[in-house]
């Protein structure tokens, strides 16, 4: 009876703690050029999350991953990431842009090959942050200009 009651209440807990299961973001440490090769996984991850979860505006993990990626993002001397021009555009709506720093994030470790070419990291970060938008389980409303700013930063079709 005793095991029971344990497997029960350990399949109860483990059930409720896996539901609000959240990677602590601020706990990793950034210190030394070979904690930002060693966290890269951490850093998809981090950006997944992001694009992966509906857009709250204030909501602690978010933050946290956000300001993971941002540091990451700044430290790390495997890639460039370009925040200039077009991006600047973007800026004035601060939630777009913690959307656009993870896709951006995303695309390029993803596609290592092409994040060399910031013009085609543009492009397919515009289009991995449009179709977020897009999704109405998302709840993101993006203003009339800036999805027009983000449909002309698309990828050409062929």
């Amino acid at each position: 009876m005793r095991k029971l009651l344990f497997s029960f209440l350990l399949i109860c807990f483990c059930h409720v703690s896996n539901a609000q299961m959240v990677y602590p973001y601020q706990d990793i440490k950034l210190e030394k050029p070979s904690d930002y090769k060693e966290t890269e996984a951490m850093a998809l991850s981090a950006a997944k999350f992001l694009l992966g979860t509906p857009f709250v505006e204030v909501d602690v993990n978010r933050t946290n991953a956000l300001v993971f990626l941002n540091k990451w993002m700044s430290g790390t001397k495997d890639y460039q990431f370009y925040l200039q021009g077009f991006v600047q555009d973007l800026s004035v709506d601060l939630n777009l842009l913690s959307l656009y720093i993870p896709a951006m994030i995303k695309y390029t470790l993803e596609n290592k090959a092409e994040a060399v070419n910031p013009i085609k990291v543009e492009q397919y970060t515009s289009q991995i942050v449009l179709a977020y938008c897009n999704d109405p389980k998302n709840n993101f409303k993006l203003k009339k200009k800036l999805r027009k700013l983000l449909e002309d930063h698309q990828p050409v079709k062929n």
